[in-house]
């Protein structure tokens, strides 16, 4: 009995002390004082994105914005990309000052609610944004919408290497890419040219759901020495099959962001969601002091990464040597 009441006791003190914490980590997005002068609408579709938008944040509040100043209203799908157009629209319908976008479907059902209303929109992490139809040039966008690139497509053909210097014997990767969400052509050209380079032999391969991607895993692996993924959202949400079939099959899986990393593949070369969500601040801050977005050029990212985890790279019998890899910027461990 005495153990039961002080289980009880323990569970309450547990809950007064969690509950106050989690309501501060995500009170800094929640304010309808009186004092608003800027309304930020944001829509994510996932989770994982949400590390952008807490870095666009604090960067706000790096370029002297107050929380009282600002209204932060975030759309979460959680997920569900059907969600989406009806975010936009609702946000569009509360006349917030600027949207905010953390990737390609998200920016697409901003552009298609908000273009004719003339609210700016930045997104954070987007590629292809001119092949998109997004924008008519990255110079001079001439419409609403402007940001910060990933540079993912730019950058295929580094982390291609990157693979490489991390697994000497790599000779033959399997590019796994989802051709509903950005174009594969325009990295195409970055990634074959680093393949002649490195004399890797590169097979590109179409995944649009769950099934496929573990299906074209399991019947493949045996062909090939590492696995690159493309940028899609579809590979954020199926991370875990990755990294267990990565682990499974003992096959190295080269990322497209940190979290990925962080989840259990090997590395991931770029710029982190973090430093593109800080990045995007000045943008913001800029347009909300008057700033036309249509004269603003997308930005490239000011800061690129390496990460490794190191207990994937155990797993999969990859040697780690601190002292011939300088060249990492950060070794992480994977989430429990």
């Amino acid at each position: 009995m005495k153990k039961s009441i002080t289980a009880i006791i323990l569970l309450i003190i547990l809950l007064a002390i969690s509950i106050p914490h989690m309501e501060k980590r995500f009170d800094k997005y929640i304010n309808k004082g009186t004092n608003v002068k800027y309304r930020i609408g944001v829509i994510t579709a996932t989770d994982i994105r949400m590390g952008k938008v807490e870095a666009m944040i604090d960067g706000l509040y790096h370029y002297g914005y107050k929380k009282e100043e600002l209204e932060i209203i975030i759309k979460n799908a959680k997920g569900d990309r059907s969600k989406l157009d009806s975010f936009a629209e609702e946000l569009v319908e509360e006349n917030v000052d600027i949207i905010i976008t953390t990737g390609t479907f998200e920016t697409s059902a901003a552009k298609k609610y908000a273009d004719n209303k003339e609210i700016p929109i930045i997104f954070i992490g987007v590629s292809c944004t001119v092949e998109l139809g997004f924008i008519d040039d990255i110079i001079s966008p001439g419409c609403n919408i402007t940001g910060v690139d990933s540079h993912y497509v730019r950058l295929s053909g580094k982390r291609l290497e990157f693979l490489k210097r991390i697994v000497p014997d790599t000779k033959n990767v399997l590019i796994l890419y989802n051709p509903l969400t950005t174009p594969f052509g325009p990295s195409s050209k970055f990634l074959y040219e680093a393949a002649d380079k490195l004399k890797i032999e590169l097979e590109l391969i179409s995944v649009t759901n769950r099934d496929e991607i573990i299906k074209t895993i399991s019947e493949n692996h045996t062909k090939f020495d590492g696995i690159m993924l493309m940028c899609s959202l579809l590979f954020e949400s199926t991370i875990e099959d990755i990294v267990n079939a990565s682990l499974e099959y003992k096959i190295p899986v080269m990322g497209v962001n940190d979290t990925q990393v962080e989840k259990g593949i090997l590395a991931f070369y770029g710029s982190t969601n973090y430093n593109e969500g800080f990045q995007s601040a000045r943008l913001v801050a800029n347009i909300l002091e008057g700033q036309n977005p249509k004269i603003i050029p997308i930005e490239s990212p000011e800061n690129l990464e390496l990460h490794i985890n190191i207990d994937t790279a155990k797993a999969l019998g990859i040697e780690i040597d601190y002292s011939k890899m300088t060249f990492v910027d950060k070794f992480v461990k994977t989430e429990r």
